[in-house]
């Protein structure tokens, strides 16, 4: 079954004008939760601080850019690049930017700390690591992987879901001779024999044509880790002091997702003329690699966008025994408000 609405092709001179709005006439935005401040032509502005440099998780937000869906709402949108989803979280504490994109993780770990922060839109419905493996290695499945080593690095977020995703597949840590490596030389150790396995976020396999083909893959999710991973995030006082807001840039940001798994490669190149240093055809097939973490059987009932309870259920409680949190309640983190006030036909993306 399709999407109910077709794609939208964007034109280069689309993502000129939009990438134009981003940067003219603006005023500078209230970052303290209140009310947004007003461009020059009226329109709220919005900051959001994305959690990495322009990638395939910025495409979202660039399409709903460029294709007119935050001015459609009567915003601007202000984006900056990020250097991890940590930091954006402390940004938007501090007032500094009015939303941020970022691991459910991250919010967990800011719950403990006293940091209120609350997800109004989930962007990767699962989380996307995995460990792969040469074709002609025989490991086919997480049980394959006992007494093998597995290159990554181990300070890495991906490493805990590896070790949650170990856990709930029966398999002791122990088991398990994990080799740290540097992010990237994974790669190299799995094809020169050095490793049995490698850690990795599955996007990344997309700038490795060579190697892509040739590797089974183990997401984190076929052992039962179904996690929530990136979400769109504020504090309680902006949701508090301007819902109307909050749920128009949602609604905005919901129709860029969608158009942007209909389109991938439009809506890249798109991007590629937005943002300095993206390459569109490289973009469009790590998104497409990542889709499949976006849009999900869940999603195909649910919609995107939505929160799922027992994921992030799971995620907390995966934490915790790993040592790496105290118990924390995750349903202070997360809130389906906004996401159930959009159109379902306005986020419904049901894969082929």
């Amino acid at each position: 079954m399709h999407s109910t609405t077709k794609s939208r092709v964007i034109s280069a001179a689309a993502a000129s004008a939009a990438l134009a709005l981003a940067l003219g006439g603006c005023a500078a935005a209230d970052q303290g939760g209140g009310q947004a401040a007003k461009s020059e032509d009226g329109l709220d502005l919005v900051t959001l601080r994305h959690s990495w440099v322009p990638d395939q998780i910025t495409l979202p937000y660039a399409a709903a850019k460029a294709l007119g869906f935050y001015e459609e709402e009567g915003i601007q949108l202000v984006d900056q690049p990020g250097n991890g989803g940590a930091t954006a979280v402390q940004l938007v504490a501090n007032g500094e930017v009015m939303f941020g994109t970022g691991e459910a993780s991250h919010l967990l770990s800011a719950q403990t700390k006293g940091i209120d922060m609350v997800s109004v839109m989930q962007q990767y419905q699962e989380n996307p690591n995995a460990v792969i493996a040469l074709k002609d290695s025989g490991i086919e499945t997480w049980e394959d992987l006992r007494g093998k080593s597995i290159g990554g690095s181990v300070t890495s977020s991906g490493h805990l879901a590896t070790l949650a995703a170990l856990q709930l597949a029966g398999i002791d840590k122990n088991e398990i001779d994990f080799i740290n490596l540097s992010p990237g030389a994974q790669f190299a150790a799995l094809s020169e024999g050095q490793v049995d396995a490698a850690g990795t976020f599955l996007g990344n396999l997309a700038g490795l044509p060579d190697l892509k083909d040739e590797v089974n893959i183990l997401t984190v999710s076929d052992a039962g880790y179904i996690t929530p991973s990136t979400v769109l995030f504020t504090t309680p006082e902006l949701i508090e002091k301007d819902p109307d807001l909050v749920e128009r840039f949602v609604r905005a940001s919901l129709k860029g997702l969608k158009a942007a798994l209909e389109d991938p490669k439009g809506t890249a190149e798109a991007m590629a003329g937005m943002y300095a240093n993206v390459n569109a055809e490289s973009l469009a097939a790590t998104f497409e690699m990542d889709s499949r973490f976006l849009a999900t059987e869940w999603t195909d009932e649910n919609g995107l966008g939505l929160h799922n309870e027992e994921a992030w259920a799971l995620q907390a409680e995966m934490l915790t025994t790993l040592g790496e949190l105290p118990e924390t309640d995750p349903t202070k983190n997360y809130t389906n408000e906004f996401v159930e006030k959009v159109d379902l036909a306005d986020r419904e993306f049901i894969r082929e």
